[in-house]
């Protein structure tokens, strides 16, 4: 077949355009490129030229999306995953791991247990790159799927059927609550020291929510729910201010507890509920050696 002069020959100009829309200028786009502001803008010409229509508005030294480049904007966002996916196994299969390493995780997780986690990667292969992210849950599971990120780390399974799901290990769920309040001066708590308590629990979407909402009913236990929240640090810290008791796995307690002055961890009797941690990826990445590493220092720096 004849190469006709419009023809889009290299992926270069689907980069280009990605980084212009992306940084909304060409200074950001080559400074990410790593090229010349006039590479970057010959290369949107070319694209422009090859599509036949305008992608971008230049207005007083500024540039604006047209409605075909925001139409584009998903499918070149898409190619680049692929390609980078494309890039990382070949790159897996040539040395056995990767050098770039891109996890996703829930934002307490995230914020709470990934930094001594990457602390300890880093120690043993200090040459790895790291790209953290936090997406909800329904994102993760298309994430993995489309290569846009390696792992993903959280506290439910990730069914896909291209997904493999390592349980790391089980976190007991234990009471969480200020020095000062009534029930820390008891080192041994059962399920009925709570008839009455202020509690701040997590959000409807999370298991240990409807958990507890079976047991107070179950025991009979009137309790006064003063304060709702996803977020497992900020729950934590409120136990003081808001005069209640917390829920949540001794792994994240124990993280935000040692650094927060007056508040203090009390296991409970009767309590069953326990909190899975799981590490997500593709097959193709499923006892690798990346796999491994992240794994073992995972365990290293938080297991209970």
């Amino acid at each position: 077949m004849a190469n006709t002069p419009n023809r889009i020959r290299r992926l270069k100009h689907i980069e280009a355009f990605s980084a212009v829309i992306s940084n909304g200028s060409i200074s950001g786009a080559a400074r990410q490129l790593g090229v010349s502001q006039p590479a970057v803008s010959q290369l949107i010409k070319s694209l422009e030229d090859a599509i036949g229509a305008p992608l971008f508005i230049r207005r007083n030294g500024a540039i604006f999306p047209t409605s075909r480049a925001e139409s584009l904007r998903e499918d070149a966002i898409e190619l680049l995953a692929h390609l980078d996916r494309f890039q990382a196994q070949l790159s897996h299969q040539k040395t056995g791991h990767l050098s770039t390493i891109r996890i996703s995780a829930s934002m307490s997780v995230t914020s709470e247990l990934l930094p001594s986690v990457l602390s300890e990667l880093s120690g043993h292969s200090p040459d790895i790159k790291y790209y953290v992210s936090s997406v909800p849950l329904g994102t993760m599971v298309p994430s993995l799927v489309q290569g846009h990120i390696d792992f993903a780390i959280h506290t439910r399974k990730l069914e896909h059927p291209t997904l493999y799901n390592d349980m790391l290990f089980e976190a007991q769920q234990v009471a969480v609550m200020s020095a000062s309040h009534p029930l820390a001066q008891k080192d041994d708590l059962c399920i009925a020291d709570f008839k009455g308590c202020r509690i701040i629990t997590s959000t409807k979407s999370d298991p240990s929510y409807h958990y507890f909402e079976r047991l107070w009913r179950e025991e009979n236990l009137p309790t006064q729910t003063v304060l709702q929240s996803p977020f497992a640090s900020f729950a934590i810290q409120m136990v003081e201010p808001m005069r209640a008791v917390t829920f949540n796995n001794e792994v994240m307690a124990r993280v935000v507890v040692d650094r927060t002055p007056g508040l203090v961890i009390r296991k409970v009797e009767g309590l069953k509920q326990m909190t899975p941690f799981f590490l997500a990826c593709a097959e193709w990445q499923y006892g690798s050696e990346t796999h491994h590493l992240l794994r073992d220092s995972f365990l290293k720096a938080v297991q209970p």
